[in-house]
């Protein structure tokens, strides 16, 4: 009985010192954002130190933007690589990110899909719109559009109108899928309604192409698509 009392103090006391470990870091990021960089910093180290990946990356991101601190693009690089190893998407994304545009490291983008697609499994919108981008455009993989197609719609049934958009503009031109211009309008009509301002400016393109019953059809097809969380579309 006093072994597992022993054990269960060092449990407690382990938990304690996590939640301390955690609000002191919450404590830096707040100390940060209100521009008190002396006082954030030594806090937001502690956690850093401590193996946190999302203190990694919060400092990673001002060393990458020289923001409270001396930019510093190594230092930024080693943060997020340190985060990204520990499987946290927000470092593995960001980790890509220097490899895909060439900072702080010699460009990689073959490197830069790996980790976005490590982060885009992870459920990371930016990472899967990404990742559609340079399936389309052949940047650091081999060139293919249902793989493209099939990144958009994993971001677009999450609501994000970006790839809500890309996935209308492919159906409009017939870019990798078969051309279905009611399929594209409705993809572009929902892109619009979740606030994408280009995906009205298409909008208005396309209805001076399309005709009324082939609006109200694809408009139709927006709210099954809607209803259904984008699963039915």
């Amino acid at each position: 009985m006093k072994r597992r009392n022993r054990a269960l103090v060092h449990l407690l006391w382990l938990l304690l010192a996590s939640n301390a470990l955690a609000n002191e870091f919450e404590t830096g990021v707040y100390e940060a954002k209100k521009g008190h960089y002396k006082k954030a910093i030594p806090l937001i180290n502690t956690a850093v130190n401590e193996g946190n990946p999302m203190a990694q990356v919060f400092l990673g991101s001002m060393y990458k933007n020289g923001k409270g601190v001396e930019k510093d693009l190594g230092e930024a690089f080693r943060l997020f690589e340190l985060a990204a190893k520990q499987g946290d998407a927000d470092g593995q994304f960001n980790f890509a990110s220097l490899y895909d545009n060439g900072l702080g490291v010699i460009q990689d983008r073959k490197e830069a899909v790996k980790w976005y697609q490590l982060a885009a499994n992870h459920g990371l919108i930016d990472a899967q719109l990404r990742l559609g981008l340079m399936y389309q455009y052949g940047q650091g993989v081999t060139q293919s559009y249902n793989e493209s197609e099939k990144w958009y719609h994993m971001a677009a049934e999450q609501g994000d109108a970006d790839a809500q958009l890309m996935l209308g503009l492919a159906n409009w031109s017939g870019q990798g899928v078969k051309q279905n211009s009611i399929k594209a309008y409705m993809w572009t009509n929902i892109a619009a309604s979740n606030g994408s301002h280009e995906a009205i400016e298409y909008k208005t393109k396309m209805n001076k192409t399309l005709t009324p019953k082939e609006i109200e059809q694809a408009l139709g097809l927006s709210r099954t698509c809607k209803a259904s969380t984008y699963k039915d579309c």
